[in-house]
């Protein structure tokens, strides 16, 4: 497909597509089939689960529900297979203009871009002038032909698409990383306010190019204890609780189950959020210098807080997962997620 500037993306990644690999092996292989499949893994954990929590709670009334954090703690780093083809299956669904983008050093910048454009037409015309300005023409372009392949993504097809676009980009140079901070700033501010998920994509972008241009910086843990940090802990338990959830009883609850794993006193009640954005900037530096197991602690206590209701919806997830990557716990995809 040829975009504005007249140049046909290609796919720059070492390996084929998944879907083209199986292609080669079975002619007829479908990109649906492997989300069909997929879905059926999907549904087959799901029944798995649920049978195993009614064994459980036989076993031990009042036990937990079906989604372990135990066992997804296990999972950091060494995720099995139906979750792999989990995220397999979703980036299948990513349009394959977009997907060659993503992996294309030279147009992995405007893929960044393209998933933070507004979904309002006079909004998004604005975004696209700072584009021009900060990056130039043909940057502006190539964002124009992203938008004009697939003028809107579905929400949960977005943090794949930056994974995939974030090594890409880290190969370029320094100045280059530098204006894709400053313009991506830009971009979030255009409609005047910033939303959850733009303040998570800015989040996610932000931390890997400012990682790439400081390497030596980069540390997985620190030394802090988790008792020295708890305060802050627990109002980031209560922003997961705020954001899952409508009723106050849910959002209390799911306080609580967090709270209670991170050994904070029932008579304490739930911190006040204010400005959440400013909360999350500030606490999650100082929680990604907890020791390696505090920071396993609080991993449990957030799968617990957002699992609480036993469901886990996209906006959560993406939460969950974002906070996770900023205190560098890489987080497996859950799977059960709703809108």
């Amino acid at each position: 497909m040829l975009f504005g500037s007249g140049e046909r993306v290609r796919m720059f990644a070492t390996h084929p597509p998944l879907n083209e690999r199986i292609a080669r092996i079975d002619p007829s292989f479908t990109r649906e089939d492997l989300v069909q499949l997929a879905k059926r893994i999907q549904r087959q954990d799901q029944a798995e689960a649920e049978q195993a929590e009614k064994e459980q709670r036989k076993a031990k009334p009042g036990g937990g529900g079906m989604f372990d954090a135990d066992n997804l703690v296990e999972q950091i780093g060494n995720p099995d297979f139906s979750r792999i083809l989990m995220a397999a299956a979703l980036a299948a669904t990513i349009p394959e203009e977009i997907s060659q983008a993503a992996h294309s050093n030279q147009w992995a910048t405007e893929v960044l871009f393209y998933c933070l454009m507004d979904r309002d037409d006079e909004i998004r015309e604005q975004q696209l002038l700072f584009v021009a300005q900060n990056m130039g023409s043909e940057s502006e372009a190539r964002v124009r032909g992203l938008l004009s392949a697939a003028p809107e993504l579905a929400r949960e097809q977005r943090l794949p698409l930056l994974e995939i676009s974030i090594p890409e980009l880290k190969r370029r140079p320094p100045d280059h990383v530098s204006k894709v901070l400053a313009t991506v700033k830009l971009l979030n501010e255009a409609d005047g306010q910033t939303d959850v998920f733009e303040y998570l994509m800015a989040k996610i972008i932000a931390q890997h190019l400012w990682e790439s241009t400081n390497p030596q910086q980069v540390k997985l843990a620190g030394r802090k204890s988790l008792n020295q940090a708890i305060d802050k802990a627990l109002e980031v338990i209560a922003v997961l609780a705020l954001y899952g959830n409508d009723s106050e009883m849910a959002i209390g609850n799911a306080y609580r189950a967090g709270s209670d794993l991170l050994g904070a006193g029932t008579e304490d009640s739930m911190p006040v959020v204010g400005d959440w954005k400013a909360l999350m900037d500030r606490n999650l530096p100082v929680l990604d210098q907890l020791k390696p197991a505090d920071k396993e602690k609080l991993v449990k206590a957030m799968i617990a807080t957002v699992m609480s209701d036993n469901k886990i919806a996209v906006t959560e997830m993406e939460l969950l997962r974002v906070i996770c990557s900023v205190i560098h716990v890489p987080l497996p995809m859950v799977t059960g997620g709703e809108p």
